[in-house]
C-alpha cells in the first residue's frame, strides 16, 4: 500500500520520535464527551477508555481490539469535560482529531511545505474546568503520549496542574493552557528517570508558585533524580504571575535541551523571580552546598531560541553547577533587572562556571537588562552580538499570532537590517552550526557552502525563526542510474495510484491521487520521450531546492516556472573543491531544463565515462520573473556505464532424443539501462553487446559448460573467443550456443547460468538463469521459450522407436 501520509513539518526531530506501536483501526474509540464512569454501557468515555486500556478487555461501551500492553485511544473533535483527574495504569497514547490520514485537510496545500495536506488548528480539548488536574501518572508510574490535543483548565493544590508525571511524558502538537498548581503549573515531573519531551506545542497561561510551566522533584532517595527534558519547536507564552518564583525550575540531575523555541511574555516575581532557574543554591565561594538541589553533572543546552518580553527579576538565573551551552539564542528585551544573572551576585570574576557561548544576541554592556556573564566565558570565540542600546522593534517584528504561516504557533520574525545590528545571517564563515531547521520546520541549509554565491547563503539567523531567501543550493554526488529501473519505478508508482483510486478506503485522498496519477503518468511518458544516453534526471524539488523566497508578509514563494526562470550552463570536467578549481571545457557535456519533465537533464553526447578523480559540472540559475532576486547552484556529477542485464527465461524441450539444442540467450539480455544510443552524436549506432577488435560479437560468458545438475552440457557455439579486457582468460561466445542432454531418458528440469558483456566490456552484475524444462513435467510442447527448440527431428524419433524395439 502506498503511504500517502506526508509530513506536516520538515522537523527532523519528528522523524526521530519513537514510534508508538499502533494500528489506526485498532484504537479504542471514545464516543462521548461526558465524563462517564460506568453508568452508561452504550457509550465510551475517555475515563472508561483509560480503564479498559489497563484491563485490555472490552467494557463500559469501549471496544479493545488487541491485548498489547501499549494501548491507543482516539478522541474526536470537540471538548471532553472532566469531573476529576485521570489516573492511567497502562502505557497509553491519546490522539486528538486530525492525526489520522483521513482526518487531514487533503484539499489544500500547506503554506509551509507547498505540499498536501494543509496543517490544521487543533480541534480536540480535554477541559478539567478548574475541578482537578487532568492527568496523574505519578501513582502508577506509566508513560503518557499525547498528540493533537489541548489540555486546559487543570488545577491541583500541590503538583502538576495539567500533568503530574511519574512516567515519561511525550507531547506532540499539543497545547497546555490555563492550568495551575503550587509546583508545576503545567507539568510536574516526580521520581527518577521521568523524562519530558514537548515538540511543536504551545504552553500558555499556566501559573504556579514554583515552575509555572515546569517543576520537578530533586531527589531519588538520597541521590539526585535524573531526567531528560526537551522542548523543541514550541512556543511558551504568557505563563506565570507576579507571585510566581519562576517559569522553569530545574533541580536534581537534569539534562535539559531547548531548541528552536519562542519563550516570551512570561511573568515571575520582579523582586527575586526568574524565567529559567538553573541553580543549586551554591555558596558564595563557589563550593557546592551539601544540600544543593542541582547536581554538578546537570546540563542545559539552549540553541536557536527567541527569549524576549518576559517580565521577572532575571530571565536566566544560574550558578556554577552544571554545564550551560548557549548557541544562536536571543535573550533580550525582557522587563526586569537582568537578562542573565549569577545566583550569588556579580559574575565577572566567576571561575569554572561551565559556559559555552556562540553567536548569541545579548546585552553585555548596559546595566539595565544586562546579561551578566563571567569574563572567562566571553572569550574571542563567543562571537556575541551585543544588543545593548537596541530596541526590540529594531531587530524583531511584533509578535505574530498563530496561523497557517507560523505553524499555528505564535512567533517573532527577525528583521533583515541592511545596516546596523542584525540577527540575520550572523555566521557567514560557518564558524559554528545552528539548527538545520527553524521553528516552522523550514530548512536553513546553513551548513551548505555555495560555490557561486558563498556570501548569499542562509548562514544562521539568531533565534527560532530563519528568514528564508531564494537559495539554489549545490548538489553533489549526482550520477546516472538505470533508465529501465527508473521507468519501472514510475510505472509501479502509477499502477499503485490507479489501484488506490478505485479503493474506497482512499476516497478521502481522491484529490491527491488524481494529482499523483497525472504526475506519475507524465514522468513515465516524458522520461521515455526525452530519454538521453546515460542521462541524469535531476528533480530539484525532491532535494528540497531551491529554498523558497520569503516576502515582507512572510509568504513563501516556492519554485515554479510561472514565477521563476531557470537557466543552465555547462561548466566542464575536472575538480572543484575548497582547495582546487581545475576545470577543462568539455564539448560533449550538456545540461538542459526540460519543461515537460520539470527536471534538469544532465547528459553527454558521447559515451565517455567520468574518469577517476574527475567530476562533471553544471551551473543552474533561478531568478524571479521580475528580476528582483536570483540564486545559482553547482551540480557535480559522474557518468558511469550501467551494466547490462542477463535476464531469466524458461526453455521447454523434449526429453526423448539426444538432440543438440540451440539457445539464443541474447534475446533474454539487454543493455537498456544506459538509455537510447540514438541520442549519441559520436556513436548513434553503438552496438548493445561486446564486439571484439576483429568485429566479432562475443558477449556471452557461461561459467560452467555443464548445467547445475549435470543433465546438460554446452557442446559448441556459433562463435567463441577471449572475453573482454581483464577477463580475456575466459572463453566468451556469440550467436547461438548449443546444449545436449547427457542422458536421452532425462525427465528432470535443470538450469544453466550465463553472463553478458555490453559494448564497453562491462559484465552483467548478476547471472541470468535459463530454466531447462522437460516436457515430462510441463506436458505442453507449445510452451517452449523463444530461442529454444520445442520439437525434435522425425529422424530422432524414429531412431528412438528403433532403439526401444531393439531393447525389447
Amino acid at each position: 500500500m502506498k503511504n500517502y501520509k506526508k509530513a506536516v513539518l520538515a522537523l527532523t526531530v519528528l522523524a526521530a520520535m519513537p514510534l508508538f506501536a499502533d494500528t489506526a483501526n485498532q484504537r479504542i474509540e471514545v464516543t462521548t464527551f461526558a465524563d462517564e464512569d460506568g453508568e452508561n454501557p452504550n457509550a465510551c468515555s475517555l475515563r472508561e477508555a483509560i480503564k479498559v486500556a489497563e484491563t485490555r478487555r472490552s467494557d463500559y461501551g469501549c471496544t479493545v481490539y488487541n491485548t498489547s500492553k501499549s494501548q491507543v485511544i482516539q478522541l474526536k473533535a470537540g471538548t471532553y469535560t472532566l469531573n476529576k483527574e485521570l489516573v492511567p495504569n497502562a502505557d497509553i497514547a491519546i490522539y486528538g482529531a486530525g492525526e489520522k490520514d483521513q482526518d487531514k485537510n487533503w484539499s489544500e496545500k500547506s503554506v509551509l511545505t507547498n505540499d498536501y495536506p494543509a496543517l490544521q488548528p487543533l480541534q480536540t480539548r480535554i477541559n478539567a474546568g478548574g475541578k482537578s488536574r487532568i492527568f496523574n501518572t505519578a501513582i502508577n508510574k506509566q508513560p503518557l503520549f499525547i498528540q493533537n490535543v489541548i489540555l486546559e483548565n487543570g488545577v491541583a493544590p500541590d503538583f502538576g496542574g495539567a500533568i503530574y508525571a511519574g512516567g515519561n511524558v511525550t507531547l506532540l502538537n499539543t497545547q497546555i493552557l490555563n492550568s495551575q498548581a503550587q509546583k508545576g503549573g503545567a507539568i510536574f515531573l516526580g521520581g527518577d528517570n521521568v523524562n519530558l519531551s514537548a515538540t511543536h506545542s504551545l504552553i500558555q497561561g499556566n501559573t504556579a508558585t514554583a515552575g509555572s510551566v515546569l517543576s520537578m522533584s530533586c531527589w531519588n532517595g538520597t541521590a539526585y533524580a535524573k531526567r531528560e527534558v526537551t522542548f523543541t519547536s514550541s512556543s511558551i507564552m504568557n505563563n506565570g504571575s507576579n507571585s510566581s518564583n519562576n517559569t522553569f525550575e530545574f533541580c536534581g540531575e537534569p539534562k535539559a535541551t531547548f531548541t528552536i523555541n519562542t519563550i516570551a511574555q512570561n511573568i515571575a516575581n520582579t523582586v527575586n523571580g526568574s524565567i529559567l532557574k538553573f541553580t543549586g543554591d551554591a555558596t558564595p565561594n563557589g563550593t557546592p552546598n551539601p544540600s544543593t538541589i542541582l547536581s554538578a553533572n546537570s546540563s542545559l543546552s539552549l540553541k536557536n531560541n527567541t527569549i524576549v518580553e518576559n517580565n521577572a527579576y532575571s530571565t536566566f538565573l544560574y550558578d556554577t553547577l552544571g554545564s550551560k551551552e548557549l548557541r544562536f539564542n536571543l535573550i533580550g528585551f525582557n522587563l526586569g533587572t537582568y537578562a542573565c544573572h549569577y545566583f550569588i551576585g556579580p559574575a565577572t570574576d566567576l571561575k569554572n562556571a561551565g559556559f559555552i557561548l556562540s553567536f548569541n544576541a545579548l546585552n553585555l554592556t548596559n546595566d539595565t537588562e544586562k546579561c551578566d556573564l563571567p569574563t572567562e566565558a566571553l572569550t574571542s570565540t563567543h562571537r556575541t552580538v551585543d544588543i545593548a542600546g537596541q530596541s526590540l522593534d529594531s531587530l524583531l517584528e511584533p509578535l505574530h499570532a498563530a496561523g497557517p504561516e507560523t505553524g499555528f504557533l505564535p512567533i517573532y520574525y527577525p528583521k533583515n537590517n541592511v545596516s546596523g545590528k542584525s540577527l540575520v545571517d550572523v555566521d557567514p564563515e560557518a564558524k559554528d552550526s545552528c539548527t538545520s531547521i527553524d521553528q516552522r520546520g523550514l530548512s536553513r541549509l546553513a551548513d551548505s557552502k555555495l560555490y557561486y554565491q558563498p556570501n548569499s547563503r542562509n548562514s544562521c539567523d539568531i533565534g527560532s525563526i530563519e528568514l528564508m531567501k531564494l537559495t539554489a543550493g549545490d548538489l553533489k554526488g549526482l550520477g546516472n542510474t538505470s533508465l529501465t529501473d527508473l521507468l519501472a519505478k514510475y510505472q509501479s508508482q502509477y499502477d499503485t495510484v490507479q489501484k488506490n483510486m478505485l479503493n474506497p478506503d482512499y476516497a478521502y485522498l481522491l484529490n491527491v491521487l488524481k494529482i499523483d496519477s497525472a504526475n506519475y503518468k507524465n514522468l513515465l511518458d516524458q522520461t521515455k520521450a526525452n530519454a538521453k544516453y546515460r542521462a541524469i534526471y535531476i528533480d530539484l524539488k525532491a532535494s528540497g531546492l531551491p529554498l523558497p523566497n520569503e516576502d515582507s508578509n512572510h509568504s513563501l514563494k516556492f519554485f515554479n516556472t510561472t514565477d521563476y526562470n531557470i537557466n543552465l550552463e555547462t561548466v566542464g570536467t575536472g575538480l572543484i573543491d575548497d582547495k582546487v578549481t581545475n576545470i577543462k571545457k568539455d564539448d560533449g557535456l550538456f545540461c538542459e531544463w526540460n519543461d515537460a519533465l520539470q527536471q534538469i537533464v544532465f547528459y553527454r553526447s558521447d559515451d565517455i565515462i567520468t574518469q577517476a578523480g574527475d567530476y562533471n559540472y553544471c551551473k543552474y540559475t533561478i531568478s524571479s520573473k521580475d528580476g528582483s532576486t536570483q540564486s545559482s547552484g553547482l551540480l557535480e556529477a559522474r557518468f558511469d556505464n550501467i551494466p547490462p542485464v542477463a535476464g531469466d527465461a524458461t526453455v521447454t524441450f523434449k526429453y526423448l532424443a539426444n538432440e543438440v539444442i540451440p539457445l539464443n540467450v541474447l534475446q533474454y539480455a539487454n543493455d537498456d539501462g544506459d538509455g537510447p544510443t540514438s541520442t549519441l552524436k559520436t556513436k548513434p549506432n553503438k552496438p548493445k553487446f561486446w564486439v571484439n577488435d576483429q568485429g566479432v560479437e562475443l558477449p556471452i560468458y557461461i561459467p560452467s559448460k555443464t548445467s547445475k545438475d549435470g543433465i546438460f552440457k554446452v557442446v559448441k557455439a556459433d562463435r567463441e573467443g577471449p572475453c573482454p579486457k581483464d577477463d580475456s582468460g575466459n572463453i566468451c561466445y556469440g550467436g547461438n550456443i548449443y546444449i545436449q542432454a547427457s542422458n536421452v531418458f532425462n525427465t528432470f528440469n535443470d538450469t544453466l547460468t550465463y553472463y553478458v558483456y555490453d559494448a564497453d566490456g562491462t559484465i552483467s552484475s548478476k547471472a541470468g538463469t535459463i530454466n531447462l524444462a522437460s516436457t515430462a513435467t510441463t506436458t505442453d510442447d507449445s510452451r517452449s521459450g523463444g530461442g529454444s527448440i520445442g520439437l525434435f527431428s522425425i529422424a530422432s524419433l524414429l531412431g528412438l522407436i528403433a532403439y526401444r524395439r531393439y531393447r525389447k
